[in-house]
């Protein structure tokens, strides 16, 4: 998976030309104030990857909030869904999320609903999105499909101004579905997502933009072209085929494809190594943070367990903003610009990475579609092979 010069632009697995069309469908509002805390957060990232000193002008143009860490699947490497998760469990509360919209809303340009759990277990999930739409903020969500399930649930879904929902569907069949989707069922999604697709069209909506995120693993990894057809069949716009991250050996060997560009581990025979040098920098420092259902702040989303929390905002009552400079979160960014490797959680993160975790395939571009299924037909193991 090849990175062009323009895609770059984008910091993000989203291709330039796919995210200049995603311009065209979100909703959002280009105010000032929201301009200018992004050029100031973006300067003072990069001066900061230069003297090798956290500097912090602004707060983070993308938020991460999750509405619950509870979810209705048991998929055997996530730690909500597998046990692993050692914090509490518990579900946002509707009045907290508007102090925190309230807070960071004019400055910030895109809310991500989800880290660990299913959203829609939170009942109060879609009015968060009505009150983040307020503020014309773009929004999106992940979900594994199963709570939309009449018709009247998608058109609540449209009607909230939600921009991009993501439904994670990782096999073109129940069979193979279940293999990771453990206590999924795969006709329910797929019912889910025809009712969604019917709303958009009842109700004359480009939004939300619908995208498949499929996981691709040794399982299913003869599956990424027939998942196009489908997705083409039910009004998907984009899918993301994303690499797995493990958390084992036995887990690599288990479920990672052989084909090189859908992983993002080298193989050694023994051990399973990131394809990383783990570079000194992270830019999620800077553009990015993890609000958890509780309230605790995370640099991310790769802290699963809230271990890096840099403070509690209901509980110590302090404003994002303060929580973004504290000298908790500078000394976390000192430690990332001089000695990264030494944080447990970075050493497996796709941060840094040249080979993208994720390829992105616009199902809108005619001739995005016909590339990929070109390359289908000679994955890398094939032609490592020749």
């Amino acid at each position: 998976m090849k990175v062009g010069i323009l895609d770059r632009l984008t910091l993000s697995v989203v291709p330039f030309k796919a995210a200049l069309r995603s311009l065209f469908v979100f909703k959002v509002a280009h105010t000032p104030r929201r301009i200018l805390n992004l050029l100031k957060i973006l300067l003072s990232m990069n001066i900061s990857k230069a003297l090798k000193k956290p500097i912090v002008w602004g707060i983070p143009p993308v938020v991460m909030i999750e509405p619950t860490n509870i979810c209705n699947l048991k998929c055997p490497m996530c730690p909500s869904g597998n046990g692993d998760m050692a914090r509490p469990r518990g579900r946002l509360d509707l009045q907290n999320f508007k102090k925190i919209i309230d807070d960071i809303g004019p400055y910030v340009y895109q809310i991500q609903f989800w880290n660990q759990g299913e959203p829609f277990l939170n009942k109060q999930f879609l009015d968060m999105v009505a009150y983040a739409k307020q503020y014309g903020m773009m929004t999106q969500t992940s979900t594994n499909g199963h709570f939309i399930r009449s018709a009247e649930d998608a058109r609540a879904i449209v009607r909230s101004g939600l921009d991009q929902i993501i439904f994670s569907l990782d096999g073109t069949n129940a069979q193979t579905y279940a293999k990771y989707r453990v206590g999924g069922n795969f006709n329910t999604v797929m019912q889910g997502l025809e009712n969604l697709a019917r709303a958009k069209r009842e109700l004359k909506s480009p939004r939300p933009m619908i995208e498949l995120q499929f996981l691709v693993f040794k399982h299913n990894q003869r599956e990424l072209a027939d998942i196009v057809r489908i997705a083409q069949k039910n009004d998907v716009e984009r899918i993301a085929f994303k690499t797995v991250q493990i958390y084992s050996a036995q887990q690599g060997l288990e479920y990672l494809p052989q084909d090189t560009d859908f992983t993002r581990y080298e193989f050694d025979g023994t051990t399973f190594k990131l394809k990383s040098k783990l570079p000194n920098f992270c830019k999620r420092l800077w553009l990015n943070a993890t609000i958890n259902w509780d309230g605790s702040v995370s640099p991310c989303c790769f802290d699963k367990d809230a271990e890096y929390a840099m403070a509690f905002l209901f509980a110590e009552n302090q404003p994002f903003k303060s929580i973004f400079k504290n000298e908790k979160y500078m000394a976390f960014r000192r430690k990332i610009l001089t000695n990264r490797r030494s944080v447990e959680m970075c050493r497996n993160c796709t941060e840094g990475m040249e080979q993208p975790y994720a390829r992105i395939v616009e199902l809108r571009d005619a001739a995005s579609v016909r590339q990929f299924l070109r390359e289908m037909r000679f994955p890398s193991s094939q032609k490592s092979d020749g």
